[in-house]
């Protein structure tokens, strides 16, 4: 996959007003999120949540979109050095309980590749 800046991929929209995020990170400064882990869940993404998304390297958009108006957006990053991901939902007035959704379903996900890939590691 390409190297992006996520400035390029995330760029600013005025139709959102909506962010809920989290950062999940391991809880040892000596864990790290294992070689692989990143790229299944990119591929685990584009299957299991069936929706619109840009992937580069270390990074995936997910979108869902309801109507014209009504659209969620999700960005993952893989952080640097490589023991947390970021997980931030954006979308348009009215759109918090769509962003809090796809947060718990990303959520989800990420900790079902974790815990399948580096069983064991713990986070904080």
């Amino acid at each position: 996959l390409p190297f992006k800046k996520v400035a390029d991929m995330w760029k600013r929209d005025d139709r959102n007003k909506v962010y809920v995020g989290r950062r999940v990170k391991c809880s040892s400064e000596t864990s790290l999120i294992s070689p692989g882990a990143f790229s299944l869940f990119q591929c685990r993404a584009c299957v299991r949540l069936h929706r619109q998304a840009q992937l580069w390297r270390n990074g995936i958009i997910v979108r869902r979109v309801k109507t014209v108006s009504s659209h969620v957006q999700c960005l993952v990053i893989m952080t640097i050095p490589l023991g947390a991901v970021d997980i931030v939902c954006r979308g348009g007035v009215g759109c918090e309980k769509a962003c809090k959704s796809l947060l718990e379903d990303v959520m989800t996900l990420w900790l079902d590749v974790m815990e399948e890939h580096s069983p064991g590691t713990k986070y904080g």
